[in-house]
C-alpha cells in the first residue's frame, strides 16, 4: 500500500555527537520534538538522543554543556526508504520506539514518527471507505 518514503518526514532536524546537550534540547523545545538522530563527522547515523536519554542527565547531576554522544542511544533502530508500512509498524511495535530514521545505503533520508504512521493508516482507510461508498452507490 505505502510504503516509509511515502510517511517519512525529509526535512529532519538533527544534532552532530559532538554537539552540546543545550544545543539538543533547544531544538527539541523549538521543534517541539521529543527525539533527535545524531550524525557523526560522516553524516552517518551515530544514535538518537530522546527526551528519555536527557533524564540520565537530570539523574547524573550532568550539565547541558555535556556532549550528545555522551548521553544518545546507540542502538539505533532504522528502516529503509522502500521498506513497507507493515514493516515499519511492526519495528515500532517489537523495538518500542517513538520514532525511525529513514536509510537509503546507510544515510540519514528522512525519519518516520509512529504518528506519521497511524496519520497515514487513517487516511488510507478513510480513502478505501469512500471507494467503497462511491461504488455503492
Amino acid at each position: 500500500m505505502f510504503t516509509a518514503k511515502d510517511i517519512m518526514t525529509t526535512h529532519v532536524v538533527g544534532v552532530r555527537d559532538d554537539d552540546t546537550v543545550d544545543r539538543a534540547i533547544s531544538l527539541m523545545v523549538r521543534h517541539r520534538i521529543s527525539g533527535l538522530p545524531v550524525l557523526d563527522a560522516q553524516g552517518r547515523i551515530a544514535g538518537i538522543i530522546s527526551e528519555f536519554d536527557l533524564l540520565k542527565l537530570i539523574c547524573d547531576g550532568g550539565t547541558e554543556q555535556g556532549k550528545v554522544r555522551q548521553y544518545m542511544s546507540r542502538d539505533v533502530f532504522g528502516v529503509c526508504e522502500d521498506d513497507d508500512w507493515v514493516s515499519v509498524a511492526d519495528m515500532f511495535r517489537s523495538k518500542r520506539v517513538r520514532r525511525l530514521p529513514v536509510l537509503r545505503d546507510g544515510m540519514l533520508v528522512g525519519i518516520v514518527a509512529r504518528h506519521d504512521l497511524m496519520r497515514a493508516v487513517r487516511d488510507a482507510r478513510r480513502q478505501i471507505r469512500q471507494q467503497l461508498t462511491h461504488n455503492a452507490g
